[in-house]
This record gives C-alpha cells, structure tokens and sequence, in this order.
C-alpha cells in the first residue's frame, strides 16, 4: 500500500512540476471574437454578428459620422486589436479591425455605423420580430440577442417553463403584439417572498442576479432626442385574486404601469432626470386595443405628480439638458417590483411610437 501511494504522489508531483517548467503546455489562445463594441454618439446597442465577422451601429443625429473613435471594447481573452480603441476614424465607408488572438490568429471584423435622423424611432417598437433564445423554450423581443429590448422570462421560468410572462401573441395577418402577463411563481417562489412574478418589457439588458432579484433588469439604451410625447396601443384586463410576494390575498385591484424616461448619465453617480411620462390603468374597456397618447414632463415633476414618478435620487435636468438614455418599461403590475400582483393580470401592447 505504501508503495502504491508513493507512486501517486510522485506522478502528481511530476505534473505539478511539469507544469511549472512549461508554462505554455496548453497552447496560447486562438480566440479573436470581439463580443462588445461601441463608439462615441451611439444610439442604442450595437449588433455583433461573430459569424459574418460583422457589427452594425447606429449613432445619434449629432453625431460626427466622421470622427469617431471606440467608446467601449471587450475582446476574447489576450486578443488585441487595430487600430488601437482610441483612434479616430470616418465611418462615412465602413472600417476594418483586425483581431489578434494570442497565437496570432487573426479576424477581420467590418464595421458599419448608421446615422438616425432627427427623430428616431426605437428599433422593433411595433413588436413585430421575435427570437428564441439558445437553450431557451420562449421567444424575446427582436432579431437576436442584441436587441434593445428585455423582459424578465429568464427570471420567471427559473422555477417552471409555463411561467413565462412575456410573448408574442398574433393580432391579425402578421401583426404581432406583445402580451405581458403576471404569474403566481408557485408557493416555492413564496418562501423567499417572491411569488409573484409581473410580466415586464423594457429597453435594457436582463441579467438574472439570484442575490439581489430586482438588480437583474438594467434599465435604459443610449438615445439622445427629445419627444414631446409617446404613444402605444394597449389592452388590459386585472387578474384576481391579488396576492403579495408570499401569497396572501390582499383587498387591491392590480393596475398595469407603461412609462417612458429621459436621463442624463455622463455622471453615474447623479443621474438626471430630464423628462418623465408616466401612465397607470385598471382595466380597459371593450376588446380591441386602444390608443394611449402621453406627454413628456421636462424637468421638475410637481406635486401634483404622485411619488413613485420622481427620481430617486431627487436630481432633474431640464429641458436644455441634452439625454443620454431612455428607458421605456411596460408592467403587467404597477407593483410588480414588490413581488405583488394579480394573478394572470395581462397587458397587450402594440406599436409604441415616440412623438416629435
């Protein structure tokens, strides 16, 4: 026995040895992908396709299509790039970066950037394209997984596939509106005090955060215009009963919240609040969608403005501040971020539009 185990110790020293005698046994990286990449004056998120060797962006109105340099960059592990992130270059034509991996592969990736016009529009806001996710059993908003829009169904199906809470739904023909649903997450989810999930669709990111739930919607895409207003198409019904995070029915009638806000993010610890509109319903009448048309409030929100419109942090712009981002939120529950909500309370929302 002693012998056998002096055998195995040796072999595992001669490895640990071997390995620090040989520090490039496993070879040098052959990855070259660049997996994020934007440039000054965006709008919105870039849309990489690594595949193609293709990225395609859109820069706002004021842009100088002419001089722009990269903002933001992450590259496969040891990768470089050329040129070198700061340098400027004329996007009139599309621009060529060459990606070196550590072994000295390299991959040509084509840049193309697009110039909105004055009043831009957001991309898919007729929510008309929809995809399935890798590895996912739903579909999302857009075309892949760039688009500008998230929901929280990687958060709601943790427990359960049937919990998705956002999806397309088929008006008529090829019209396609997104319906937005609240489910109760089952009585496992209400142990921890969150049994009930709202369906949400919002420009950003979802990034599941297991330790702090209501930290996984990152709200807000680049966007630098100023509408007057929004409009949308809506329908909704409040589901019963209304129950809270740990399935208690409580005496309420649940309300869907459709909102859209301006701010300005060139400083991240005082975001201003440029504008603010803001719409709350109960149950809408009749059985086809409705128009909804609501104003943009630049600057300081008056007390005739209920609390949980305000920012957070009390900071406004004003209507000469230039915006940095928007961010739009459709909610299933106005107070969904308390984990209460009725049960398949829905909202169907078709053809969002910004008004100039």
């Amino acid at each position: 026995m002693k012998n056998i185990i002096f055998k195995i110790f040796s072999f595992c020293l001669f490895l640990l040895t071997a390995a620090c005698v040989n520090d490039t046994y496993f070879g040098k990286s052959d990855k070259n992908a660049i997996r994020y990449f934007t440039v000054t004056g965006q709008s919105g998120f870039s849309t990489i396709n690594i595949a193609t060797k293709t990225i395609q962006i859109t820069v706002n109105s004021e842009a100088d299509i002419t001089k722009l340099a990269i903002d933001s960059l992450a590259l496969s592990t040891f990768a470089t790039i050329s040129p070198v992130k700061e340098t400027i270059r004329d996007f009139t034509t599309p621009q060529t970066y060459i990606v070196t991996a550590e072994n000295g592969d390299q991959a040509a990736y084509l840049v193309t950037v697009t110039q909105e016009g004055a009043n831009p529009q957001l991309d898919n806001s007729a929510f008309d394209a929809w995809y399935q996710p890798s590895g996912k059993s739903y579909k999302q908003p857009g075309t892949n997984d760039n688009t500008i829009w998230a929901t929280a169904n990687d958060g709601t199906t943790t427990t359960s596939s049937a919990n998705v809470t956002t999806y397309p739904y088929l008006n008529t023909g090829t019209d396609y509106v997104a319906q937005i649903i609240t489910k109760d997450l089952g009585s496992v989810s209400g142990i921890v005090g969150q049994r009930m999930g709202s369906g949400t669709l919002f420009t950003g990111k979802f990034v599941l955060n297991v330790a702090n739930p209501p930290a996984s919607a990152q709200f807000g895409i680049p966007f630098t215009a100023k509408p007057k207003s929004f409009s949308a198409e809506i329908k909704y019904t409040a589901g019963t009963p209304y129950q809270d995070g740990k399935g208690n029915v409580l005496d309420k009638t649940d309300q869907a919240d459709i909102y859209v806000i301006l701010e300005n993010r060139e400083d991240p610890n005082a975001i201003k609040r440029i504008a603010t509109g803001w719409y709350r319903t109960g149950t809408t009448t009749g059985v086809n969608l409705q128009n909804i048309n609501v104003a943009l409030t630049y600057g300081t929100l008056n007390a005739t403005f209920p609390d949980y419109q305000k920012p957070g942090n009390g900071i406004y712009g004003n209507s000469n501040d230039k915006p940095t981002h928007i961010i739009v939120v459709f909610a299933s529950s106005a107070d969904g971020i308390l984990y209460e909500g009725g049960v398949n309370s829905t909202l169907f929302v078709n053809n969002f539009e910004l008004k100039y």
